[in-house]
């Protein structure tokens, strides 16, 4: 089995289907104003522009990363990979899957089918935690782990990733590991070591 980490955070294919969201929560003092953009905007800026570098390490080999927001086509913000992000009422999602969905809460969960068969598990671990990358310190981050079966022929084979966003800057970190029962590997993590975004408006 070969495991695409990058293609992981941010897919290249086409198409996508998840399980409702959850109904929003009743108004209340805390309810968000009309037309305001949802929380999940705060935790992976998009804008024309904006740039991460990632230091990768996969299966021990090290290498660079670089993301760049080049385009805003069809609702889409376009990296130079052609990749697509976008933001809706239900969160951040790319090509395929919600990488953030409404309402973010510690134990949140949220469901991403991205293939005949193959269905993506997430949980909001933490929120408002503190997290560090090699491109700094950061005092308000959110916590994602998302699951799905490694080997169809079998289910107790897992590929976990835990992907950590921070407030005005975007995804600093993505770790991935197999689980196969009680056993973790580690197979790959990406480190954000420099950013350029425009801040939020």
């Amino acid at each position: 089995m070969t495991v695409r980490p990058w293609a992981v955070l941010i897919a290249g294919v086409l198409g996508c289907a998840h399980q409702p969201a959850p109904p929003p929560p009743p108004p209340g003092p805390a309810a968000r104003p009309a037309g305001a953009l949802p929380e999940s905007a705060r935790y992976f800026p998009l804008a024309v522009g904006n740039q991460w570098t990632y230091e990768a390490t996969y299966l021990g080999e090290r290498s660079t990363r670089r993301v760049e927001l080049i385009a805003f086509r069809d609702g889409s913000y376009v990296d130079r990979d052609g990749r697509a992000l976008r933001l809706d009422r239900e969160g951040i999602r790319d090509q395929v899957r919600y990488l953030l969905h409404e309402p973010l809460g510690a134990g949140a969960t949220w469901t991403s089918v991205v293939a005949p068969g193959s269905a993506e598990h997430y949980r909001v671990v933490s929120v408002g935690e503190p997290c560090e990358a090699p491109a700094g310190k950061f005092k308000d981050c959110v916590e994602v782990e998302s699951r799905t079966t490694a080997d169809p022929a079998n289910p107790g084979r897992l590929l976990v990733n835990r992907v950590t966003f921070a407030a005005g800057v975007g995804i600093v970190q993505v770790r991935t590991a197999l689980e196969d029962g009680q056993r973790s590997t580690p197979t790959a993590e990406l480190r954000l070591t420099s950013f350029q975004v425009a801040p939020l408006r």
